[in-house]
């Protein structure tokens, strides 16, 4: 081989080393010198990515010229959340066909998912502004618009396509519609989706995901059952299906289509971050957390996967996985609010103050009219002695912003409390548990102030409601077990120590979470 030949194969060779693309060696025989590219598109398109991974890959690395290979190789790294990867080949096949407009947009996908919106919608912009190419081009330009917040351009992309094309164009101009707050124009498309939803599995989970995020979840699930019927193994379908069915707490239909969809596609991080999420939902903590570990190896460019890991892991008091997961999502992006509110809360729950601190007070700032915020900060100041009058700021702020905020008004309680300030600290965890008559922790606070002040027969009606909602909480029992001595119930009150002395030993020992 001449080495003007050898050139190309080894800058692929590179890409394909520093992206962790493959383990081949380019002196391997092409197990794939015949491929038919255009039925790995067709497989691409279906979600089954899988099927034809391996000869992809390999076909690409003994033709490294070959535009279109490293085209679709692209894609199959974008669905598997890889989006560095195909960020990487995008930009190969663009010194290789600089006209390739279809590049040009996937491109600009992938710099969106790595955080570098103005790269891409700049990118995008250009490209629509560029001599009108072939009509799924130009909708694949629409969809890219859409993604990037360019909705009156998509809608304009969209009107010059001809009459079949602005049927695939349906979820854009329904995605549009809905940004633009044209919730009349956007139901008057469903009768039009119906229409194509049976004979367009791909285009019925396109619209069914427009659906749903209106919030009309029962006619995209209409529209992905008819679907279904007709496409059984499209696994864009089964996953979205699933994810609603999770929302409407249907979990045995839901786990039902999603397992299916991780069967037709086991290395699909989106499918596995979509079957966490039903065991999340189930109470599964520690499945949902193994399925998520798998997508984070899969995908390890994909914020959504990360952030709903953190998410589980602190529901499951994983605190130091949920900060180490919320820590590879700062180094995606420093600055994105709503990993440091992640990194924040992760932070609080593991008991680094300091860090929390930090984080929370960076999320204030640019989220200032979020009450999620405020109460975390507020929460983060309240575990530190001298940061009470912070904390009291904090809650009060996010009583402006939303007074019906219960847990707001019951941690600015808790100041009260702390402060001394008995009776202003009654009067707002009785408000407290007038609002939110399931709120245990509050009734445990309020009957604990209520023994303070020698009300024992408000303090026990409080405290046995607290215990009965969460009979594990090894401080209510220690609270009854005063309140029984108190009042001369000795039986009662050495049971409700030995409770509370259970409890707390289990707890020591971490058999409670």
């Amino acid at each position: 081989m001449s080495r003007r030949r050898a050139q190309p194969k080894r800058l692929l060779a590179a890409c394909l080393l520093l992206t962790s693309l493959c383990q081949l060696t380019l002196g391997q025989n092409d197990p794939a010198g015949n491929i038919n590219l255009t039925q790995i598109e067709q497989r691409i398109e279906q979600g089954r990515v899988a099927e034809i991974e391996e000869a992809l890959l390999a076909y690409a690395v003994a033709h490294p010229t070959d535009s279109k290979a490293l085209f679709l190789l692209g894609q199959v790294r974008y669905q598997q959340g890889r989006f560095a990867e195909a960020k990487a080949l995008y930009q190969r096949v663009l010194a290789i066909d600089p006209a390739l407009v279809r590049a040009k947009i996937n491109l600009a996908h992938s710099l969106y998912e790595l955080g570098q919106q103005t790269d891409a919608r700049r990118l995008l912009v250009e490209t629509a502004q560029s001599p009108g190419a072939e009509p799924r081009t130009q909708l694949a330009l629409a969809q890219a618009l859409v993604l990037v917040g360019e909705f009156q351009q998509a809608l304009a992309v969209v009107d010059k396509l001809p009459t079949q094309a602005k049927v695939d164009a349906l979820p854009v101009v329904a995605a549009s519609y809905l940004a633009l707050g044209e919730q009349q124009k956007l139901l008057a498309l469903i009768p039009a989706m119906k229409r194509a939803a049976a004979a367009r599995p791909v285009l019925a989970a396109q619209c069914a995901e427009v659906l749903q995020r209106a919030e009309l979840s029962q006619p995209a699930m209409s529209l992905l059952r008819s679907a279904l019927v007709t496409a059984p193994s499209s696994v864009s379908v089964l996953l979205l299906l699933g994810r609603l069915e999770t929302d409407a707490q249907d979990f045995a239909q839901a786990r039902q289509h999603l397992s299916r969809a991780v069967m037709l596609n086991p290395r699909a991080a989106d499918s596995l971050a979509a079957l966490a999420a039903l065991d999340s939902a189930q109470g599964n903590l520690n499945a949902a957390l193994a399925s998520l570990e798998k997508a984070r190896l899969l995908a390890p460019d994909a914020p959504s996967i990360f952030a709903q890991y953190v998410v589980t892991a602190m529901r499951a008091n994983r605190s130091q996985a949920a900060v180490e997961a919320a820590s590879a999502l700062l180094k995606l992006k420093s600055d994105e609010p709503e990993f440091l509110y992640l990194f924040g809360a992760a932070s609080l729950q593991s008991g680094n103050l300091m860090a929390a601190q930090n984080a929370l007070a960076r999320y204030v700032q640019a989220r200032p009219d979020d009450p999620r915020g405020c109460l975390a900060l507020g929460i983060t100041f309240a575990g530190q002695h001298d940061q009470m009058e912070a904390a009291r700021a904090q809650f009060e702020r996010c009583l402006q912003l939303d007074p019906a905020n219960v847990e707001a008004r019951y941690q600015l309680g808790l100041v009260f409390k702390a402060q001394g300030e008995t009776a202003q600290a009654i009067a707002l965890l009785e408000d407290v548990t007038k609002r939110a008559p399931q709120h245990a922790n509050a009734l445990r606070d309020l009957g604990t102030l209520y023994l303070q002040t020698s009300a024992e027969q408000q303090a026990r009606t409080v405290l046995e409601r607290a215990v009965a909602l969460n009979p594990q909480d090894a401080e209510t029992h220690f609270q009854l077990s005063r309140l029984y001595n108190r009042i001369g119930e000795r039986a009662l009150a050495q049971r409700q120590l030995e409770l509370f002395q259970k409890l707390k030993q289990q707890t020591e020992k971490g058999a409670v979470p």
